[in-house]
């Protein structure tokens, strides 16, 4: 419908309050409006449509506009053509497999005690029959769940003597226990550290809330002194992080976003542009993650808060990579500041992104999008088939080259065709979906034609969620060490969290044992540090048998 601009006048709210009155009014007693009230309520349609107008040209519906401003749920979810139908799946197995391991990560052993009965024992005449006596029964069984405060203040006192001639004094010696959990002239113990790394790095609460909580359970402590102790757990973890660094580079794949962040002491920088070309004022900070996926499948996550995009994030990474390597493959989505320019590589874009652009303007064009959507479905169902059958990456290609790739193709021509019709608006909403999805076609369909690519950035955009947590409850770094220590502490905790082992276990141990650590990083990564110690355990007990015999 065209809308002349002369036709969209301002409405006076007490004018359309009558109008309303009016309208309803004629309706309830059968009569017709007068010139005048049809004329305002003509004005009124031409505002409406010229508002709609005008929202679709900014590529923001009415209903993507509810979701900005929460008035609707701002999942993308469809219902199902049937209640039968698959929902979509990880990507591939060895992220099904974690997905199986992320339910069973956190469960500790369950202390079991047994309470002997005190009035009864075996053979006991029957206290109530007097007849029979009593024998052993399947056991009573209460499973008590126990709350105490995050933090323990315990003062540990050491007898101490003093030779009268030299003066030399000695002391008794801390408990083993009390050593396993920091040195001798250390307040905060490493448990302590790791829980306030944890609750800020993980859970997202700033050091000051931290603070407040632990005032309320009797102990003080500052939001400065929670930031030291986590800074000293950044020191013990960095050679592990600078290791995970160091396999990412040559990793087949990855997965890279960024999302915005701030650093308030940030100030801007004169910086290269990425291609080489030029220099620009950078002043924009973001937290850039990526996800490597190694060769035997496993991932390695990595975050910085910088200046710098995720796709310079990534070129940094890859510098260190091996010439010999073939391209690695990268999933993103079709920004250009998540594009790599250090090295030749297989892009592929993300799909989901490219179904949200149609997502968005369904409720302008229902039945059309309708069945775009329901072809663009295909391809998610074709890969849970592919994860609930286990199959590996030729054999994924094989089955979406038979069953994705017709789809896509005919999705593929349907845009072509719309483009074609006089109606196409090219920079419409509806324009700019359908063009993304054309011009983005050859990456947006890689993963029928490359064993191993992805079909979607949901995995990284899963994992974005940590320092976004973090973001929406501190809002911001004060400075760019701050921000440093978030980088290494939040890529330890979400690549064990990747790797489906006990965080704080695991946080707890690189802590422990940080000489050794430095000496060896490549033995306590997360998914071989439990051999390590083990290791370590054995060699510890042959010793001591040694030194018994």
């Amino acid at each position: 419908m065209a809308v002349k601009s002369s036709d969209v006048n301002e409405i006076d709210t007490e004018a359309l309050d009558e109008l309303v009155a009016r309208v309803q009014y004629a309706i309830d007693h059968e009569l017709s409006l007068s010139i005048g009230d049809m004329k305002l309520l003509l004005q009124a349609i031409h505002t409406l449509c010229h508002l709609q107008h005008c929202l679709e040209d900014k590529d923001i519906t009415l209903t993507k506009l509810r979701k900005l401003l929460g008035m609707i749920q701002s999942s993308e979810r469809r219902e199902q053509p049937n209640a039968s139908a698959k929902k979509p799946a990880k990507q591939n197995k060895s992220q099904g497999q974690q997905g199986k391991k992320k339910k069973e990560r956190h469960k500790r052993e369950i202390a079991v005690l047994h309470h002997s009965a005190v009035d009864y024992h075996k053979g006991q005449c029957c206290p109530d029959c007097k007849r029979g006596k009593l024998y052993k029964f399947e056991p009573g069984q209460l499973l008590r769940i126990t709350g105490h405060a995050p933090y323990e203040a315990i003062q540990h006192v050491t007898e101490r003597f003093r030779c009268n001639a030299c003066q030399e004094v000695y002391q008794s010696s801390l408990p083993a226990h009390v050593l396993a959990d920091g040195k001798a002239d250390q307040k905060y113990g490493y448990s302590a550290r790791t829980l306030m790394a944890l609750n800020k790095f993980y859970s997202g609460l700033p050091y000051y809330h931290q603070g407040n909580l632990a005032d309320i359970f009797g102990f003080s402590v500052t939001a400065s002194t929670i930031f030291d102790q986590c800074e000293q757990v950044a020191d013990a973890v960095m050679p592990v992080f600078n290791e995970l660094k160091r396999q990412a580079a040559n990793a087949v794949s990855f997965l890279l976003d960024d999302t915005h962040n701030r650093i308030l002491m940030q100030q801007p920088e004169l910086r290269k542009n990425p291609n080489g070309k030029g220099e620009r004022l950078r002043t924009g900070v973001y937290s850039s993650g990526l996800i490597a996926i190694l060769v035997n499948g496993r991932e390695i996550v990595l975050f910085e808060t910088s200046l710098g995009h995720a796709g310079e994030h990534l070129n940094d990474i890859l510098r260190r990579r091996d010439n010999q390597l073939p391209a690695p493959l990268t999933m993103s989505d079709a920004l250009s500041s998540n594009q790599v320019l250090s090295i030749p590589t297989q892009k592929a874009y993300c799909n989901a992104h490219a179904r949200r652009k149609f997502v968005d303007i369904e409720a302008l064009h229902p039945k059309e999008m309708k069945w775009a959507l329901d072809t663009y479905r295909i391809i998610w169902q074709s890969d849970a088939i592919v994860q609930e059958k286990e199959l590996n990456p030729q054999e994924r290609l094989n089955y979406h080259q038979q069953h994705s790739l017709p789809a896509m193709e005919t999705l593929h021509q349907w845009a072509i065709e719309q483009q074609g019709l006089p109606s196409f608006e090219e920079h419409s909403a509806r324009g700019r979906a359908i063009s993304y999805f054309l011009r983005h076609y050859a990456e947006l369909t890689l993963f029928c034609r490359v064993a191993g690519a992805l079909i979607d950035n949901n995995r990284m955009e899963e994992k974005l969620k940590i320092p976004i947590r973090g973001r929406k409850t501190a809002h911001f770094y004060k400075t760019s060490i701050g921000a440093g220590v978030a980088n290494v502490l939040i890529s330890l905790i979400a690549t064990a969290d990747s790797a489906g082992i006990n965080i704080y276990d695991y946080l707890l141990a690189l802590q422990q044992n940080k000489e050794v650590v430095k000496a060896s990083a490549e033995n306590w990564l997360p998914w071989t540090y439990q051999e390590t110690i083990d290791a370590i355990a054995e060699e510890i007990l042959e010793i001591d048998k040694k030194q018994a015999a």
